[in-house]
């Protein structure tokens, strides 16, 4: 599949502070860096010397000259002089979600996380300081990661979120995630007989069932929250009308390519063809 719009405009903002740190390099040392080909990155060129600032005369655009010996030579990069970086208030919020992270149960790539949030550290300001304080679930955590990952069944007592209740519930993890701050678990619970999600402060205790487990709890269908990895997902062929071409740049979505158009069996000077990848055949 092809790259979708905010991937390409990442790759055009680093792209001309590289060129002018590597001044005289091929088109073709460039885009072997880049890990494109050199068509893609003689339109990426072609379009940032159309770029600039307002007013948008010669004096105020992009230049760079690179079609006279296949050698680029960033003459004017106007603000593009050196790459992009975070803002402290962006690495607080990076940071703060790779630690909502990293207490996630399930498996999760811990050392690499750890080392970006070292590595974050690194890039903020001095005088950027977090005061967050989280309850200690490493506990929970650990007993809830032990059985995603071993398929075993645990008990609980869980207090409900609508009524002051705490009830005793034996259910099978089944995977993890997070909205807006808070740690969910997405389990088989054999007291409702059915699929349930947890909210992990609201269980008051976990302990792992140590007698006979329950029969294994059937596969169940996950919630799209759990089921964006586009391996286990799969791909919509979408016409989009000319008056719609602003769903390329603000969806998840990558232009296909004219050999899928056709055989979809519409004309594509209509409007455009588009790959989507979907969770559920309801959608």
């Amino acid at each position: 599949m092809s790259e979708t719009a905010p991937e390409r405009l990442s790759r055009l903002l680093a792209l001309v502070p590289w060129l002018r740190a590597h001044d005289g390099i091929t088109i073709a040392e460039a885009a072997s860096h880049f890990q494109i080909s050199e068509e893609q990155l003689s339109k990426d060129l072609w379009q940032l010397i159309v770029c600039g600032i307002p007013g948008y005369g010669p004096d105020q655009l992009v230049d760079i000259q690179f079609w006279d010996d296949d050698r680029i030579h960033v003459l004017n990069p106007i603000t593009l002089e050196r790459p992009l970086r975070l803002t402290g208030e962006e690495v607080a919020a990076l940071h703060l979600g790779l630690r909502v992270l990293n207490n996630l149960p399930g498996a999760h790539a811990q050392q690499s996380i750890l080392s970006a949030m070292v590595k974050l550290e690194d890039l903020g300001e001095t005088t950027l300081t977090l005061g967050i304080t989280m309850a200690d679930q490493s506990s929970l955590i650990a007993t809830l990661d032990d059985a995603i990952s071993r398929g075993s069944v645990v008990g609980i007592e869980y207090a409900s979120g609508h009524a002051d209740v705490i009830e005793m519930r034996r259910i099978q993890p089944r995977s993890s995630f997070s909205v807006d701050g808070f740690v969910y678990v997405h389990a088989w619970c054999f007291l409702a007989d059915d699929v349930r999600t947890f909210r992990t402060d609201r269980i008051v205790s976990c302990s792992p069932v140590l007698d006979d487990a329950p029969p294994s709890a059937p596969a169940g269908e996950d919630p799209p929250a759990l089921r964006r990895d586009p391996e286990n997902m799969s791909t919509a062929l979408i016409h989009i009308a000319p008056e719609a071409f602003w769903i390329l740049d603000s969806e998840p979505v990558v232009q296909a390519p004219e050999t899928s158009a056709e055989g979809a069996g519409e004309d594509p000077e209509d409007g455009v063809f588009a790959e989507i990848r979907y969770a559920s055949d309801n959608w």
